[in-house]
Formats: structure tokens, C-alpha cells, sequence
């Protein structure tokens, strides 16, 4: 009879793995030069683009200087309860407090290694606690089984994603309560552990989500074919489950139900479940295999699923095994094969994608396919107890090597090398597995054994991640730390000589590559201060569509391309400063460019956030011109009859292909006039726009704008090469037009002799006064939202839009004090019924605790 593990046997076999894969990784970043040991770091990608910013967004708002609430950081204004609750929510975000802006890259490396090494702990967790093990001391596989969790392909691929490390984590710990549902034992921890994982960050809750009704289903097969099969257990089980689930769902409503609210803003909020009725295949199923190797990468219709060489050996055998049953073997198999197929099955890959088109990182939930293969491969080692067994693993062992290897060179989807030494290392290791497990004659040489196969499963484990951080890394602390000091100066400049109420934009941000595009759009929210630009998984479309009306075109499902400064549309927008590497016709340049490499330029020509119009009763005629389009906000606004903008005169001759054209401007004789160029295309392709033969832009492709300055050169010819290998111009819609600056100076007078008294405008609230007379209304370049509640004088607020964005609220002759007031959609019932089912659960536990201790008196 096994002998009973002791409490510091259990908590060692936890912590192991954990303190294991900790070690692997503070040495590799070590080996690396990652920071904090070097200048390296994983903020690549996304994290580079949008979570650097984010995190110093979160570091103002824990020091109380910015609102998760509302922001007008984000893009013109909006909630970032969204943006919180999928990218910030985590608890190992509070570590933020701890460090500099500077140290950012330190910060997100370090949370990176406990969130992995937490991964392998509750993965030890699960398999302690999962299985009735045949071995009763202590089993270095189990930890090795764990380890590989952490260091899973997934997680080191993912590591720039850093919010969904969280679901990884605690996916062993919310199964671990449905297979004890199943198996009969206490699983009231499960609406606690679903309600935190949805906390954390809902994304990858929810694939946690989906994937625990799969692995419901797989657990009660497995009964089912341990035990008779009954019905009415069947029943129970299933509402115990779905009870729990839900039960989590309502805990995290208090943070789920605002998200929720948030993301209906945008068509980022909509399901596509239509594409469940897709039943096409994705890519090549074989490809899983040659996949399985050191440094694989994930691509669409190829996953890497790398967990450990030996773990797969282990699940392989799981699947084989000839001493469990034709039935279970089956099942196991299944199994398996479903986990495979939800990478190449076009259902499944839309449903684990949460019923989105995921149009980058394509295989995001690959980590609930590692917890399959590594929960097999726990079953594989603890049923291995015979040298029959052994030889049938080592069989295994030299199949699937050879299927490596056989594959590559079939289709090579892998660097060769890599599948070479992966092939080594499966049968190295599981000669080694063997022979820790079946030698029991000698202890030396048992220690001998086990200690040579500890070293090579960590060394294996370890090989993989360092190729992948190799990968998923990029050297630029130095340089993002030395942008980050320069900008903080410059916007605090701002600040510190201008406390009045206005946007800040500009034309380069902290990377712009070579063809001048960047996506690097959250800077507002980065450095505190009011914009027209963001970049977030929860954009508000009303406000996006404006900016596309205005010339700053919709890029994608999240942003608009804001990298040019359009004067008229600045202007009516509130933006008082812009900052620019170059000259811009209209601004006055007030400081020599900063270590960030951009001088700050004054807009003269602003106009405040707010102010009292006469109600001209104008219509807008909608147009896809962007100038035209502003001419007619400046008609409704101040009833001009002069065009802001006017079209000026071009030729055009076409290049040999009809795919390009070199454009001859005529740019008019005057000083107050700025110049802009708008080429229309049917559709991207890669193209670049040439001013006066110097290059200005890539062009209607990703992330590149529409409109283009065109510095004023006084009467003068100006030459617009527009180049392109396709022939995807709408030539017939080209717009060269001209900016007249002392008609915007007219309508920017207008404009702030009407600025309310007492006006303030904070995160979330607006309260003003202004003395109006007849037909008199007040706009404020507050975007549009449900959630603003607007009162004058105490009464609710008669409110229009113009443009359908800003806000256009009909005043009464006299005194009209104003005040908008931003409430979180649905945070007050989530309150509510997190609370409530907060109370019912811990109710439920003190009335079986009371009923326990009554049965428990003699």
C-alpha cells in the first residue's frame, strides 16, 4: 500500500517546477541580455505598439492622475474601462508601483517569468491533486511535465501579449474544480476561480471558458467508461457545472458588465457566428508534427505546440497504452485529435478565437493544446510501470523522431537543424526516463540517472525558450527609455506654460519607420494629455468615423491614422499644440526640436473645447471629400459663405503602366494659404507619394494616411510623384486644395469670444456657464457617447451632434449653467449582482459549514 504523501511533500512538488522554471528563465534572460541584465527585452510587436503606453497610463492612474473611468486620452474622449479590464486588470500589474517609466522593460520581463512560473506551479498543482499516482515517492517527470507548461512554445511566443499569461495560469485550477465535479469530490472553489480569471483579463477567460466545456465532456466520458454510466449523475454533473460557470460569470459582472457595454461601441463588440457554418479546413494537418520542434512559430494554418521531447512521447504512449482498454484508448484519442483539429478545423478555430476573426496572432488560445498534451503525458508517466511499457515508450520515442525528420523534408516548415536536435533529444530523454524510472537495484545509480535526466529535460525545455526569446525580443531599452525621458520633458513643457483647456497632436511618434507610417498611436495616453489620437481593442466608432470624415482615414477595426497635421480639422478639434520633426505652414514653432526629435509648433488659430454659436440652421451635405466636408462643419458652425478650403489647380500625366502619375500643382501665390493633396484609392496596394522628388510618405497601404501636406512654395510649381506597381488610383477623384488662414483665423475669433465662464473640463465631468442670447447653442468637442449625462440649469440637456460626434446643446436666453457628468454603462448593476451572488456564495459555505459542525455533535 502507496505510503500517504506528507503536506511538505505536496507543497515541494508545487513549488519546484515554479522556483525551476523561474531559474531557467532569470538565466536565459541573464545569457540573453535581457533587462534587467542588458538592453534587450520582450516588448515587441503589440507590446511595443500599445501595452509600453499602456503601462504608463496605469502608473498615472494608480498615482491618482488619470481615470480609468474616462479618459480624453483616449483618441478625442472615451471609457477605458475596456482598455482595463483586457490589457491592465491583472493583480501583477500592481508591481508597476515599483518602478520607473524608465524601468518599464525591467517591469515586464520580471512579470513574464512569475506568470510563467506561477503557470508551472498551478499545472503542478492540477496534476498532484488530478491523479491517483502509481508512484509513491518523488518523481522528477511530474515536475518536468510541469516546467514544460511554463516554457510551452505558447508562452514564450506570447510572452509580448503579457495579459493573456493569465488565463494560462488559471486553466489548471478551474479544470481541476470541474474534474472534481465529475469524480464526485468538493469543487466550490470553481465560480471564485471563473469570476478572477474573467477579472484578470475576459480574453483569455474566455477561451478558458470554452475550453472547460470540452474538457466537462471529456471528463465524463472518461467516467463513463470507468463506471457504469447513469443518467440522473450525468444530470447532476452537468448543472453543477453550468451553475458554477455562471456563478463566476456573475462575480466578475462588476467589471464584465461595463466591458461588455464598452465594446458595444464599436464593431469590435459584434460575434460572428455565422462562420461556424464555415466547415473548410485550415492548412495541413501533418503539419503538427514537423511544428513540434525548437524554435517553431505558430502561422496560420500551422501551429507549434512545443511543450518538453518527452512530454509528447509520454502523451503519445497515454493514447497507446495497450493495458487501459480499447475504450479508453479511444476516448484518449479522440481527444487528442480534437485538439489537434481546433487548429485546422475552420469551427473550432473561430470559436476558440471567441467567434472573432482573428486577423493576427492567429493560434491565441494554443495553450489550452499543451494543457491536453501535457495532461496525457501525465497520464503516460503515471501508468509506465512495467519494462514492456518502457520498450513500447521507446518505440514511440524513435517513431515519432522519425516522423520529425520525414515530414521537414517533405515540407519544410521548420528550420532543419532544429528538427535534427529535437529528434535527438526525444529519444535521448526517454532513454533517460527509463532509466531514472526502472532502476531500482543500485540508489547511486538511480540518483546518477535521475539527475541526468532532470539536466536534460531542463536543458531541452530550456534550448527551446532560449531560441524563441531570441526570436521575440528586440534590443531597444536604451532607446525607448531615452524617447521616454525627451517626451515626458516636452509634454510637461506644454504644461507647465499653458494651463488652459486643449488637444495635443503630432505628425512622428516613438517610431516611425522608413516609409513614415506608425501605429504607435497611445501616447496620449501615455503622457496625460488630450489628443485626437489611440489605439486600443475597444475604439469607439462614431469618433473614428469623424476623423475619417476629416481626413484622418479608419485604419483596421481599432484606429485612425493621425500622423499629419490638417489644419482646419486641428483646429475645430481643439488643438492648440503640435509637435513635428519639420515646418508646417500656419504654426508657429515655439521650441528646437527635444531629444525625442520633434519641436513644439503653436495652432494660433485653436478654438476652445467650447463655445456659444448663433444657430444658423445649416444641413450638412454629406461628401467623401474631406475638405469639402470641413467647409460644410464650418457653414453650420459660423455661417460662412466663403470656402475655408478651395480646390486649386493641377495636371496630371501618367506614368508608362497607368499604374503611377506625376502630379504638377499649381500652388497659389499667396503667404496665408496652406497646401494639402488627397489621392482616392480603390484599394492597397504599395505605393509612396514623392514631393519636389523627395520622399513623404508610403501610401495607400497599412497604416498610411490619405491626407498629405505639401509645404507652400509662394506660387511656384510643385511636383507630386505618386508611384505604385498596381493600378489602384482613383485618378478621376484626386483633391489638391488650399487652406485660406485668414478665413480660419475669422471663424477661430468667432469662436473664442464665445468661451463660456467658469469652464472646466476634467476625465468624466464638464461644468460651465455661459450668458446666451436667442437661438444661441453651444458646441463642445465632446464626443458623442449614452453614457454623458447633460443638465442646464439643472433640467436635462436638449443636445444635437455636429458631424454626428461633438456635442451641440441648445441654450436659453440668459444664464445657462452647464454640467456633463460621465456614468460607466452598467457598473452600477454589476455592482449589484457581484455583490449579490457574492453574499449567496459565501452563504452557501457558512450554511454547510453550520450543517457540518450539527451533524458532527454526538
Amino acid at each position: 500500500m502507496p505510503l500517504k504523501r506528507t503536506k511538505f511533500q505536496n507543497i515541494r512538488e508545487i513549488i519546484i517546477p515554479g522556483l525551476l522554471t523561474f531559474c531557467v528563465l532569470i538565466f536565459l534572460f541573464w545569457m540573453n541580455g535581457l533587462a534587467p541584465f542588458g538592453t534587450k527585452s520582450l516588448v515587441v510587436m503589440d507590446a511595443d505598439i500599445q501595452y509600453l503606453d499602456f503601462f504608463c497610463y496605469f502608473k498615472d492612474v494608480l498615482d491618482g492622475k488619470n481615470s480609468i473611468g474616462y479618459s480624453f486620452g483616449k483618441t478625442l474622449g472615451g471609457t477605458n474601462i475596456a482598455v482595463f479590464s483586457y490589457y491592465l486588470s491583472s493583480p501583477f500589474n500592481l508591481l508597476l508601483i515599483f518602478f520607473k517609466r524608465s524601468q518599464l522593460h525591467i517591469f515586464f520581463n520580471v512579470v513574464v517569468a512569475l506568470k510563467l512560473s506561477l503557470a508551472s506551479m498551478t499545472f503542478a498543482y492540477f496534476g498532484q491533486k488530478r491523479l491517483e499516482r502509481s508512484v509513491t515517492g518523488y518523481s522528477f517527470v511530474y515536475s518536468l511535465i510541469a516546467v514544460g507548461y511554463g516554457l510551452c512554445q505558447y508562452n514564450i511566443a506570447q510572452s509580448s501579449n503579457i495579459m493573456w499569461l493569465d488565463g494560462v495560469y488559471m486553466l489548471p485550477l478551474i479544470l481541476l474544480q470541474i474534474s472534481n465535479i465529475v469524480n464526485g469530490k468538493k469543487a466550490h472553489a470553481l465560480p471564485f476561480l471563473v469570476g478572477i480569471a474573467i477579472i484578470f483579463n475576459w480574453y483569455s477567460a474566455g477561451i478558458d471558458c470554452i475550453y472547460s466545456g470540452f474538457w466537462f465532456i471529456f471528463e465524463l466520458a472518461l467516467y463513463a467508461v470507468d463506471k457504469k454510466f447513469n443518467l440522473k449523475y450525468f444530470i447532476s454533473c452537468s448543472a453543477k457545472y453550468l451553475l458554477g460557470m455562471i456563478s463566476g460569470v456573475m462575480l466578475s459582472a462588476v467589471l464584465f458588465l461595463p466591458t461588455f457595454a464598452a465594446l458595444k461601441k464599436s464593431t469590435r463588440g459584434s460575434l460572428h457566428f455565422d462562420d461556424l457554418m464555415d466547415f473548410s479546413f485550415i492548412g495541413e494537418l501533418p503539419s503538427v508534427i514537423p511544428k513540434y520542434a525548437y524554435g517553431a512559430k505558430s502561422e496560420y494554418g500551422s501551429v507549434a505546440l512545443f511543450c518538453g521531447s518527452l512530454a509528447i512521447v509520454l502523451a503519445i504512449f497515454a493514447v497507446f497504452n495497450n493495458r487501459i482498454g480499447i475504450r479508453k484508448r479511444a476516448l484518449r484519442s479522440g481527444f487528442l485529435a480534437c485538439t489537434v483539429l481546433s487548429f485546422y478545423w475552420h469551427p473550432l478555430f473561430i470559436m476558440f478565437s471567441l467567434f472573432q476573426w482573428a486577423s493576427s496572432y492567429h493560434y491565441r488560445y494554443s495553450y489550452v493544446a499543451v494543457f491536453s498534451i501535457l495532461f496525457l503525458a501525465l497520464l503516460g508517466a503515471n501508468e509506465i510501470n512495467s519494462k514492456p511499457q518502457a520498450q513500447r515508450l521507446l518505440g514511440i520515442a524513435v517513431i515519432f523522431s522519425g516522423l520529425l525528420v520525414i515530414l521537414q523534408y517533405c515540407k519544410n516548415v521548420n528550420d532543419t537543424n532544429y528538427v535534427y536536435a529535437t529528434a535527438v533529444m526525444v529519444i535521448l530523454e526517454t532513454i533517460l526516463f527509463v532509466c531514472s524510472r526502472f532502476e531500482n537495484k543500485n540508489k547511486l545509480l538511480l540518483i546518477f540517472w535521475t539527475a541526468i535526466f532532470a539536466v536534460a529535460g531542463t536543458v531541452d525545455l530550456a534550448e527551446n525558450a532560449k531560441i524563441l526569446l531570441n526570436s521575440y525580443s528586440v534590443d531597444e531599452v536604451t532607446q525607448n527609455n531615452a524617447y521616454i525621458d525627451a517626451q515626458e520633458k516636452t509634454i510637461a513643457a506644454i504644461k507647465q506654460a499653458d494651463q488652459s483647456l486643449y488637444r495635443i497632436s503630432q505628425t512622428t511618434t516613438r517610431n516611425m519607420g522608413q516609409d513614415q507610417l506608425t501605429a504607435y498611436y497611445n501616447e496620449a495616453l501615455a503622457y496625460n494629455y488630450a489628443s485626437i489620437s489611440g489605439y486600443t481593442s475597444s475604439p469607439d466608432d462614431i469618433q473614428r468615423k469623424f476623423l475619417n470624415k476629416l481626413g484622418y482615414p479608419i485604419n483596421g477595426e481599432n484606429m485612425c491614422i493621425t500622423n499629419t497635421s490638417i489644419l482646419g480639422a486641428d483646429s475645430l478639434m481643439g488643438v492648440k499644440y503640435v509637435l513635428s520633426p519639420y515646418d508646417i505652414q500656419g504654426l508657429t514653432q515655439i521650441s528646437e526640436r527635444d531629444g525625442n526629435g520633434k519641436s513644439i509648433y503653436l495652432n494660433s488659430y485653436a478654438f476652445p473645447l467650447a463655445f456659444a454659436y448663433d444657430d444658423t440652421g445649416y444641413v450638412i451635405k454629406e461628401t467623401a471629400n474631406p475638405f469639402e466636408y470641413q467647409n460644410e462643419l464650418y457653414k453650420q458652425l459660423f455661417g460662412i459663405t466663403e470656402e475655408l478650403y478651395y480646390p486649386i489647380e493641377y495636371d496630371i500625366s501618367y506614368s508608362d503602366n497607368n499604374c503611377g502619375a506625376k502630379i504638377q500643382v499649381h500652388i497659389p501665390d499667396a503667404s496665408n494659404v496652406v497646401v494639402y493633396g488627397n489621392v482616392p484609392w480603390n484599394y492597397p496596394a504599395d505605393s509612396s507619394i514623392y514631393i519636389n522628388d523627395e520622399f513623404a510618405t508610403k501610401y495607400a497601404c497599412w497604416l498610411s494616411p490619405t491626407v498629405f501636406y505639401i509645404t507652400n512654395t509662394g506660387g511656384q510649381e510643385c511636383e507630386v510623384d505618386v508611384q505604385s506597381n498596381e493600378e489602384n488610383f482613383n485618378w478621376d477623384s484626386v483633391q489638391f486644395y488650399a487652406l485660406n488662414l485668414d478665413i480660419l483665423s475669422k471663424c477661430s475669433e468667432i469662436a473664442n469670444a464665445g468661451i463660456p465662464d467658469n469652464l472646466s473640463v476634467t476625465n468624466g465631468h464638464v461644468s460651465l456657464c455661459v450668458d446666451a442670447t436667442e437661438n444661441d447653442r453651444l458646441f463642445i468637442s465632446v464626443p458623442s457617447d449614452e453614457d454623458w449625462d447633460i443638465t442646464v440649469n439643472g433640467g436635462e440637456a436638449e443636445a444635437e451632434l455636429i458631424g454626428d460626434c461633438f456635442y451641440s446643446i441648445k441654450l436659453t436666453q440668459g444664464t445657462n449653467d452647464i454640467t456633463m457628468t460621465y456614468h460607466i454603462h452598467y457598473l452600477k448593476l454589476g455592482i449589484v449582482i457581484t455583490a449579490l451572488t457574492l453574499t449567496l456564495y459565501i452563504g452557501y459555505f457558512y450554511s454547510r459549514k453550520r450543517l457540518a459542525t450539527k451533524d458532527a455533535v454526538p
